[in-house]
Parts: structure tokens; sequence; C-alpha cells
């Protein structure tokens, strides 16, 4: 019986064969069938740096075509020698291949070989299954017979040497060297050439990562058939097995690509559909394609910001006696030419998929202020402008009773200047200031350097009463660090396909909309605030030239911080996706020390240098109290400002209006002495404003002070102020009762760790 059914199955093979034949010939000399698809397989896009360097890659297929002539003849021999050593000998089908694998297949009574050849795989890896049946089978052939007559057979070992599959998601020779051995497919030796040619008969068995000792005895039979066909030594085999094989960290691998993430989607999902607006599936360009997308990102940066979030914004804090989850994000732009450098819009990308860098709107707090300074400066405020810090009241048409800002725990400071009200963020001073140039001017100011989401001219407004994102934030700063030039964020420089043709080259956006003269006064006082104000914890971590402002919503719903050097404005948001309030925290505390770090170390190898300086300003002393001209007689020691020429004050400092001016402004007073003092004596004349030349912002020292003792800051006073959600009417205002500030830096408190 046995005999009856091998006869039987014999009958059959040759049956089966004869048939093969005839579908040949029909495939040959029937008129049309030449026509077959064209070869389109999918491919991988791959991401890169500013420096050029791979972030990441995106796919459906990973898949990278190589031409021939860039993979060494020694992978493409080894599977040549092992897959079909008669591959430029037959046209397409092996017929002594085909006679050995009937012979095996009626020895195990089934189909354990198929003698495909190197063609006959391509025509089933580009347009069958893989399932193994005599319908398929005969598809197979006459589709290959198609691909001889239309390809050479180097393009066909090219096309097969690009598709092929490897194992772990990997198509192709490129794919699979850096996926094994983090290589390009050019810089692989011989002994993992042979590794990769023995995967494809079987990769979830032959895979180095599952199955080392497998993968070992099949690049022996490659590098063993090699040597049959003429195409190494005996020597080299042996120096090929004798090598020690570095296969890819996996983990690390993984760990890698996730470098950016969130940039990575943003750039997908919104900017690229930006870029190629009549493409209908933007999604299929990227993720088969095969585009090469140079991006803005800088690995340090984003790196540095990473670690910034996940090292120094604790991931709970309480609230109502429960532990709750708390957000952060960051975004980093350079703000010569806009390229974001940096973006984190989490704590995870994967857990959440929400990217708050650019979608969550918030209050933006006290650093929503600095529109209203830019504003009043163009309205001929100074920095020495004094305010009075005082219970004031505003009648608001949008709320049903009075908007009264306060101070932190209701201490009023008295007289401030400008510069004073930004260092300390006096609530006050800011509403005052905002009330009498007008609320429309704020959000003039706000929308002209960059913020794009919906504003109201609210009382309320200067203190963050709206939401915004941090990309926002960020893009709106930007002027300030770059002499009044406002710059349209960039993710992007240049996207080409995936034979080097350009489809999009970016070109940098840029737009004065502000007196750069003002710009730097807003920076000047800018950086009070991280040497006697509200973050002078932070401007020794950052240890060089750097600007910034602190900001906390009601009941610490939100807290930011938003500060830049000449090279890099930054913006780091923390708080709490349900908007639950987090006690206690403030813009300094939370989001200062994250953003401090975050600009030390994107910052660590680019020397330091100052903001450059402009043309048209002039330098006056004045007295700290009424930030008038200071008069010799006053008891306090004078301040140096800035001011654009021809705001200066012009008065001097006397009494009642400085109480720290004698009464008696007669010339005829004691002396401190036993005479009287000479009546003829001139007094002091009041000195010129000393007109400032330009500064071309080259690197100066930027040293710890002198009595720096690198302390935590357990016993540093925190953030000073508290603004409100948008459109609430009873909220809290406020800031910390800070001691006066100096002009020279304060004994700065103890670095934020």
């Amino acid at each position: 019986m046995r005999r009856v059914t091998r006869i039987a199955f014999i009958i059959a093979m040759v049956v089966f064969f004869l048939a093969v034949g005839t579908v040949g010939f029909l495939a040959v000399t029937v008129a049309g069938m030449g026509d077959i698809p064209d070869i389109q397989p999918q491919l991988t896009s791959t991401f890169y740096d500013h420096n050029g360097e791979i972030i990441t890659t995106r796919f459906e297929q990973n898949r990278f075509e190589v031409p021939l002539e860039q993979i060494p003849d020694y992978l493409a021999h080894a599977f040549i020698a092992v897959e079909d050593h008669r591959f430029y000998n037959h046209h397409g089908i092996d017929m002594q291949g085909l006679m050995r694998a009937m012979v095996r297949n009626v020895q195990q009574r089934r189909f354990a070989e198929g003698g495909s050849t190197i063609t006959q795989q391509l025509a089933r890896n580009l347009f069958l299954t893989h399932d193994k049946n005599l319908t398929r089978k005969a598809q197979e052939m006459m589709l290959t017979v198609q691909l001889e007559r239309r390809f050479t057979k180097d393009e066909i070992l090219e096309n097969y040497l690009n598709t092929i599959y490897f194992g772990h998601s990997a198509y192709g020779v490129e794919a699979a060297a850096r996926t094994y051995f983090g290589k390009s497919v050019q810089d692989l030796t011989l002994g993992e050439a042979a590794i990769l040619a023995g995967i494809p008969r079987g990769p979830a068995y032959y895979s180095p990562y599952l199955n080392l000792d497998a993968a070992k005895n099949r690049q022996a039979v490659v590098l063993t058939r090699m040597v049959d066909e003429g195409y190494i030594t005996e020597a080299q085999r042996e120096e090929a097995l004798a090598q020690e094989l570095e296969l890819t960290d996996r983990e690390a691998a993984r760990q890698d690509r996730q470098l950016g993430a969130y940039f990575i989607n943003h750039l997908i999902n919104s900017e690229l559909a930006k870029i190629f607006p009549d493409e209908p599936n933007v999604a299929n360009m990227i993720y088969q394609g095969g585009l090469h997308v140079y991006t803005t990102l800088d690995r340090q940066a984003q790196q540095a910001a990473e670690n910034a979030v996940a090292g120094f914004v604790p991931e709970t804090t309480r609230s109502n006696g429960e532990d709750i989850p708390i957000q952060a994000a960051l975004v980093a732009m350079d703000p010569q030419d806009g390229s974001v450098r940096a973006l984190v819009g989490g704590r995870d990308q994967v857990a959440t998929g929400f990217n708050r860098a650019v979608s969550a709107r918030r209050s933006p707090g006290s650093t929503f202020k600095m529109f209203t300074y830019a504003a009043a400066l163009e309205e001929g405020y100074t920095p020495s402008t004094v305010r009075v810090s005082e219970p004031v009241s505003y009648e608001d048409p949008h709320q049903d009773r009075p908007f009264e800002p306060r101070e932190f725990n209701n201490q009023f400071s008295g007289p401030l200047r400008m510069r004073e009200a930004i260092a300390r963020s006096s609530n006050v001073v800011a509403v005052k200031t905002h009330m009498e140039i007008g609320p429309e001017k704020t959000k003039e100011m706000a929308e002209r350097l960059g913020i794009t989401s919906e504003l109201q001219a609210y009382p309320s407004l200067t203190l963050g009463g709206t939401s915004v994102t941090p990309l926002e934030m960020t893009t709106a700063y930007a002027p300030f660090a770059n002499q009044g030039i406002r710059v349209q964020p960039q993710f992007v420089t240049k996207v080409t396909d995936s034979n080097g043709r350009i489809l999009y080259r970016a070109e940098p956006r840029r737009e004065q909309v502000l007196d750069a003269r003002i710009s730097f006064l807003m920076t000047d006082m800018m950086k009070s605030v991280l040497q006697t104000g509200t973050g002078r914890s932070l401007g020794p971590i950052v240890n060089r030239p750097a600007a910034g402002k602190t900001g906390t919503s009601q009941d610490s719903r939100d807290v930011y911080m938003v500060g830049y050097t000449p090279e890099l404005v930054s913006a780091v948001w923390v708080g709490n996706d349900d908007n639950l309030p987090m006690p206690g925290q403030t813009g300094s505390g939370l989001a200062g020390p994250a953003w401090a770090n975050f600009m030390r170390e994107a910052l660590r190898d680019v020397p330091a240098r100052d903001f450059a300086r402009p043309d048209g300003l002039v330098s006056v002393q004045v007295c700290p109290d009424t930030g008038m001209l200071h008069n010799p007689r006053c008891s306090l020691d004078p301040i140096t400002e800035f001011f654009i020429a021809g705001t200066q004050p012009t008065e001097q400092c006397s009494w009642p209006e400085c109480e720290h001016c004698p009464q008696d402004d007669s010339p005829w007073h004691w002396d401190g002495g036993w005479f009287w003092r000479n009546p003829f004596r001139q007094e002091p004349e009041t000195p010129e404003p000393e007109v400032l030349p330009p500064d071309n912002g080259l690197p100066e020292d930027w040293d710890l002070p002198e009595d720096w003792n690198g302390e935590n800051e357990e016993n540093m006073p925190q953030e000073d102020e508290e603004t409100i959600e948008p459109w609430e009417p009873d909220f809290e205002e406020g800031q910390e009762d800070l001691p006066p500030p100096s002009d020279e830096n304060s004994e700065p408190a103890a670095q934020a760790i």
C-alpha cells in the first residue's frame, strides 16, 4: 500500500511540473503577459537631528533601499551561495533545484522544499502570499518568468536583497544590518554578512537574538557554501567563524529611538501636514515613502530637557491630603531663527500621547506681565517709573464685583520702580500699569510677540488670566532675546524623498516687532529676576548671562518659568492634567529648577556671552526710592539705570518726594563738623547721562558670587506670586514680601537641586 501511495505522489508531482512548464511557456509567448506590477516596496522614513545624525525611524515595514554597488560583494555572494548558486546561469527557474526538491518532497510526503530561486523568492515577496499550495506555486513561476524578462540579473538581486525579511520587523539587508549590528550594510564584516544570509531561511529560528547557537551553525553552513563556490578561501572562513559577534543592545536601541518622541510625533501629526498641504495622506508618505526628514532638534538639548523633567519635577504632590500626579512640559528654541531645539510634552509619550508642550492651554501666571511692561515702555514708561503697591479696586464689566488684585499675604510693598516690580513680581503694580496704558495694549503686544491663542482685554489679563501653550510662551519671549525680532517656530529644515530629491527646504521667517532698545531694557530688567528677585536661586545654576520670569496661577494650579540666553529661549510648565491645585508649589520652586538645570546642560559646550546692546541707550544714576536723578544730598546710594535716550529723568530727587533728602535745601546748614559750611561752596553739578556705545555681546566672565556656598535651598524664600485662572473673580493674588532688591546681586540662595 505504501508503494502505491508513493507512486501516486510521484505521478502527481510530474503532472504538476508539466503543468507549471506549460504555464511558463504560455507566459513567455502569449501577448500581454509581460505586464507585471511596478516594484514599489514600502520604505522606512528616517528622521535626523540638526547635525545630520539619525534620531529615529518610522515605518510599516522597516526597509531601506540600497543600490547593489553599495552592498558588499561578500554579502551578495553569501546569499547566492546558500540560496541559489546557479542564479546567473538559469532563467528564473532552476530545473536541477526543482528535481532535487521534488525528490525530497516525495521522501517526506509533503512540500518540505520548493526549490525556489532568488527570482522566485522575489516574486513571492513582492506579489504573493507564502502559502504552500499548487495555485500559489503556479502564480509564482509565471511571475518569475516575467521578472526575468523585465529585469537584469543584477536588478533582480538588488530588489531581492532590499525586500527579503530578516525578522524583528527588518526588511532588506540595510534594515537587517542596523537591527542586528547597529551599522550600515556597507560596514558589515564577512562573519556578520554570513549571519544575515542565514536568517531568511527561518527568521524565528535563526535570529541571533532568539537562538544564537542556531545562528552560528547556520553561519558555518553559509561560509562553507561560499568556500565551495569559490567566493572565499578556507582561511577567510575560519577567520569569520572566529569573529566575536557584537549584537546591538535591543533595549538600549529602543530607548534611543524614544529620544524626542513628543517632538517627532508632533512633527508627523502637525508640521508635515502643513508642509505638504496637498498630500491627501501624509501618514502614508511617512510610514511607507522612505522620506528623509531633517529636523531642528538638538540631541544634547533634547536629552537635557528629558533629564530635567525626569530629575527635577516630582511625579506627585500633596493636594487636599492626597498624592496627585503632576505633569510637565518644556520647549526650547533658538531665538535667532526659530529652530525648536528640544520639546518634552509630558513624562511618557507612550502612556498618554497628549503633547502638553503644544496642546495644553493653561494659565501662564505672572510670566504674562512682561507683555504689559513691554507695552508700557512703548508708551513712554521707563525702568525707573514708580508705581505704588497698595490696595486698589477696578470696575470689571465682565465680573459681578470689582477687580482687586492683591500681593502675597496682603503685604503691600509701597513704591516700586518697574525693575523692582518685575523682580518682586508685584501684582498690583502690573495691574496698575496694565490699566493705565489700557488692557488692549497688553493684548496687542502679546499677540504681536507670538501669542496665537484667543485673548480678552480684561483687567486680569496681565496676571495670566488667559490660557496659552508653552510653545506660545517660548515664541513670545524670543523677541526679548533677539533685539525685538519675532521668529516663526521651525521643526524641519529639509525633506527629501528616498532618492535624495529635495521636496521641501525651510526658510527662516523673521520680523521686527519690537524696538531693539525696548527689547534690551526688558532683558536687563528680567536679569534682575535671576539676580535679586523671585528666581534668584536659579541664576547661579545657569551660571551665565540670562533673563527670565517666574509664574504661578491661582491655587498653584499651574507654575511656569520662561527664560533665555542669547542662544536659547525656553519655557517650562508644571501642573496637573485635571487642573487640581498644588498647594505650596511655585514657579521658582517647581518649574524653575527644571528650567535652570536644562539651560545649564543644554548650553554646556556653548561659550557664555552677554546680550548685545543696541544704539540709542543712555546710562544715568538715579535715586533708588523715587527713580529720579540722584541728588548728591540724598542719603541713599545711587543706582545706575538704562534709558532710551530722551526718556531719562531730568529732575533730581528732593524732599518731600524723597524722604532721604534733607528738608532744608539751603546751602546754609551744618556740615557735621564744628564750623559753618562755606556759603560760597558750589554744589556739584548733576552729571550728564552717559551715552552708551552698542555692545556686541562678546563673552564675559560670569562667576558665582564670592559668598556662594553651594548649599541646598531648604531655607530659601519661595516663589513670590500667585495670579489667577482665566476669568474667575474669586482669586487670591500676590507675592512673597521679598526684601528690597538692590542693584548688585544679593546674596544668592543655595542652588536648587
